[in-house]
């Protein structure tokens, strides 16, 4: 998992990219997913990153596709 943010115009945009590590499978960002929300600093959007990209770790452990 990668986490980072960026500046945008009215705050700071979280980043974030989940790889399965058993076949190098990217999971997130995916084709159709929505836009990050907006934060008003770079940690607070790093944090949610963080939990949002370790809630989809524990989705793919639970139910592989």
């Amino acid at each position: 998992m990668a986490v980072s943010s960026r500046r945008a115009t009215g705050g700071t945009m979280p980043t974030l990219r989940v790889t399965r590590l058993s076949d190098k499978r990217v999971i997130y960002p995916f084709v159709g997913c929505a836009d990050m929300p907006l934060f008003p600093d770079a940690q607070t959007a790093r944090d949610y990153a963080e939990q949002y990209g370790a809630s989809l770790v524990a989705g793919d452990i639970a139910v592989p596709e």
